[in-house]
C-alpha cells in the first residue's frame, strides 16, 4: 500500500512539475524577430516601443533583425527570417504575411524650381530628374519612379536619372545638372520638407516652387495596388505664397508593420494593442510615432489585415477561456477518468490487502488444527515452516494495507496458538513409544 501511495504522490508531483512549467512558459514574455531598415526611423520607433514593454512588464519583445533596406526586410519575412518586418507596399509584398499596423502614408513630391511650365508629369519628358535617395530607400525610390513612367509610355531615357543624397540637393540645382526633384516620405516629414526647401531658398528665380502633379494617380492605383491615390494639400509647406499654391494631385503608399500569417492571432493581437497603447509616449522620443493608424479590417481590402489584429480592432479577440475551453473541457475529463482510476485502483488494491489479511488467518487457523492431530514430526516441521511464512508476510508491508491494533492481536494470537500447538503435539509424540518396544 506504501508504494501505491508513493506512486500517487510521485504522479501528483509531477502534475504539479508539468503545470508550473507550463505556467511558466506561458507567462515568459513573447519574443518577435522583427525586420526592419538599419538605421530608419522605425528601427528607433521599435527599440523605444520595447523599452515601453519592458518598463510596463508587458508580454512582448522586439529582437530587431537589421535589414539594408526596405526590400531587404520584406525578403527576410518571406524566407522565414523573421516574424514581423516593416515594409513598403510599392515593394512586393510578402506573399506569407499580413499587415498589424500602418506606421505611415508616404507620398511622391515632384517639385521643380520657380518658374517651370509642368503642368503633368509627362512634360518632364527629356528633362533630369534628381532623384532623393537615402541610406535605407536602395533602389526602391528609382524603380517608384520607373512605375510612374510606364504610365506615360516613357522609355528608359527619355528622363535622365540622377540618384542625389539630401546634402548634394542645393549644389546641383545651383549648377542646374537637374530640372526637378523627386522626393518619397511624409509630407510633413524632414527629407520632404528640406526637398522644397532647398529649391526655395536658391533666390536663383522669383516665386514659389512648382510641384509636378501625377494626373493619372487614380489610373495608377488600379494597376498597382500597392500604391494609392494621395493629394498634397495648399500651403502644406507653408511659405507665403503658399506651397503649393493649390492641392497637387500625386501618388504614395503605406510603410506596413506586417505579420506572418501563421503568427499566432492573440500574439498579433497584442503587438497591435501595445503598439497603438504605447504611440503617445514614444512619439516624445521619435515623433514618427504620430503617424502609425490602425488598418482596416474590410475583407476586400487588397492588402489584407492579419486576422489578430483585425479581431483586436473590431473588439473580436478571443478570451483566455474561449481559446483554451477546449483543452480546459478535454483535460478536465481526462483529469476526472484518471483520478477515478486511481481510487479504483487503490480501493481495489485495499480490499486485495485486507482478503489476504483473512486468507493468512484462515491459514493459521488450520495450521493450528493441524499441529494438534499431526501425527509425525516430519508434519509438524512442514507446519512450523508455513507459520513462519505467514509472520513473514504479515510483517510485509507490500503484502497488506496498514492493520489496526485488533487485527494484529488477532493474528499475533493466532500465530502463537498455532506455535503451542505445534510444541505440544512435538512432546506427545516425543513420549510416544515406539511400535514393537517393550512397554
Amino acid at each position: 500500500m506504501w508504494r501505491l501511495s508513493l506512486l500517487i504522490l510521485a504522479a501528483l508531483a509531477g502534475l504539479v512539475a508539468i503545470a508550473t512549467i507550463g505556467l511558466y512558459f506561458y507567462e515568459r514574455p513573447s519574443s518577435l524577430r522583427i525586420a526592419v531598415p538599419r538605421g530608419s526611423d522605425y528601427q528607433k520607433l521599435l527599440v523605444v516601443m520595447n523599452q515601453e514593454f519592458v518598463h510596463g512588464h508587458e508580454d512582448i519583445r522586439f529582437r530587431i533583425v537589421p535589414t539594408a533596406d526596405d526590400e531587404a526586410a520584406s525578403k527576410v519575412i518571406r524566407e522565414g527570417g523573421a516574424d514581423m518586418a516593416v515594409v513598403r507596399s510599392d515593394i512586393a509584398m510578402p506573399t506569407n504575411a499580413q499587415t498589424a499596423l500602418i506606421f505611415a502614408h508616404y507620398s511622391v513630391v515632384v517639385v521643380a524650381r520657380p518658374g517651370s511650365n509642368f503642368a503633368n508629369f509627362s512634360d518632364l519628358k527629356g528633362k533630369t530628374i534628381g532623384v532623393v535617395e537615402t541610406e535605407i530607400s536602395g533602389d526602391a525610390n528609382r524603380n517608384l519612379l520607373a512605375t510612374i513612367e510606364s504610365q506615360y509610355s516613357l522609355a528608359p531615357g527619355d528622363i535622365r536619372i540622377f540618384n542625389v543624397l539630401p546634402y548634394e540637393v542645393k549644389k546641383l540645382l545651383s549648377d542646374h545638372q537637374i530640372d526637378a526633384l523627386f522626393a518619397f516620405g511624409p509630407v510633413d516629414s524632414r527629407q520632404i520638407l528640406e526637398t522644397v526647401n532647398a529649391i526655395s531658398d536658391l533666390g536663383l528665380e522669383p516665386g514659389p516652387p512648382v510641384f509636378v502633379p501625377i494626373l493619372e494617380a487614380n489610373a495608377l492605383v488600379e494597376k498597382f495596388p500597392g500604391l494609392e491615390a494621395k493629394q498634397i494639400l495648399r500651403g502644406a509647406f507653408g511659405g507665403s505664397p503658399s506651397r503649393p499654391l493649390e492641392n497637387v494631385q500625386t501618388i504614395g503608399a503605406t510603410i506596413r508593420l506586417v505579420a506572418r500569417d501563421d503568427l499566432d492571432n492573440s500574439t498579433v493581437g497584442e503587438v497591435t494593442r501595445l503598439i497603438l497603447a504605447n504611440r503617445a509616449s514614444a512619439a516624445s522620443t521619435v515623433p514618427s510615432a504620430n503617424h502609425i493608424e490602425a488598418p482596416s479590417t474590410d475583407k476586400g481590402e487588397v492588402l489584407p489585415t492579419h486576422p489578430g489584429a483585425a479581431a483586436f480592432l473590431d473588439g473580436e479577440e478571443e478570451t483566455f477561456f474561449d481559446k483554451y475551453s477546449d483543452m480546459i473541457y478535454i483535460g478536465a475529463m481526462v483529469g476526472s477518468v484518471l483520478i477515478s482510476g486511481l481510487a479504483t485502483l487503490a480501493s481495489r488494491l485495499a480490499v486485495s490487502g485486507y482478503a489476504r489479511f483473512d486468507q493468512l488467518m484462515e491459514k493459521t487457523l488450520t495450521i493450528l488444527k493441524l499441529g494438534r492431530e499431526a501425527e509425525t514430526l516430519e508434519i509438524l516441521a512442514g507446519l512450523e515452516v508455513q507459520i513462519d511464512e505467514i509472520l513473514t508476510r504479515s510483517l510485509a508491508a507490500a503484502e497488506m494495507p496498514k492493520l489496526d491494533s485488533h487485527q494484529i492481536a488477532a493474528l499475533t494470537l493466532a500465530v502463537q496458538q498455532a506455535r503451542l500447538a505445534i510444541a505440544d503435539r512435538r512432546v506427545q509424540l516425543a513420549n510416544q513409544p515406539m511400535p514393537g518396544a517393550p512397554p
